[in-house]
């Protein structure tokens, strides 16, 4: 390969990746995720099933809601704990670029347990900070920062609970309106790691 064919093929890989990034459009707001989850942490660890939700309300603000049916296994606890999980925020974002969004999530937490465990329910908050950037027009990736205050019950109580993480994740187009959707999170007080894998519909 002489000099003159490097350099074109060069030129041309440096054309076609300033295209895709040319025509990448911004972040949707508007989906539905069905996917597995899995964590595991220093005294627990469990997976099962979530569904997520985004609804673009307006330009700039949208409406997040989640469920997930997850199954427990606890240190000291014969059996494993069922914990339904529900979350709802309100959301805005802000274009940073024409591929770049900004946003925020303010959302209410509860969980519902039943199984090996006393506790019934908890509730609190969680407030998101992140990035949403589009690298080509069939991939996001995404970098969130988070706080989470719960109001843990048991039997001796209420006890309030904090901890802080975040979360890295991804989105790839694989048909018109099917993409797959995943990340990882990570909290520090609980030192627990999650996974979540899934598929996205653009609604």
């Amino acid at each position: 390969m002489n000099n003159k064919q490097l350099f074109a093929m060069v030129t041309g890989l440096g054309m076609w990746c300033f295209s895709q990034l040319v025509a990448a459009a911004g972040p949707g707001y508007t989906y539905a995720e069905l996917g597995y989850q899995h964590f595991d942490a220093d005294k627990y660890d469990g997976n099962g099933a979530r569904v997520n939700i985004s609804y673009g309300v307006t330009g700039n603000i949208f409406l997040k809601m989640g469920y997930a049916r997850l199954f427990v296994d606890a240190t000291g606890l014969s059996g494993d704990i069922d914990v339904d999980r529900f979350n709802i925020g309100l959301g805005g974002h802000m274009a940073l670029s024409d591929k770049i969004d900004a946003l925020a999530v303010v959302s209410y937490l509860d969980n519902e347990y039943s199984g090996a465990i006393s506790t019934e329910a908890d509730e609190g908050y969680q407030v998101d900070l992140g990035v949403r950037a589009m690298v080509s027009k069939k991939a996001e990736i995404n970098a969130t920062a988070i706080y989470r205050h719960m109001a843990l019950t048991s039997a001796f109580g209420v006890a309030d609970d904090e901890d802080v993480g975040f979360e890295l994740g991804t989105v790839i187009k694989m048909k018109k309106d099917f993409h797959f959707t995943g990340n990882v999170s990570y909290f520090d007080e609980a030192e627990e790691t999650g996974v979540f894998a899934g598929i996205r519909l653009e609604l």
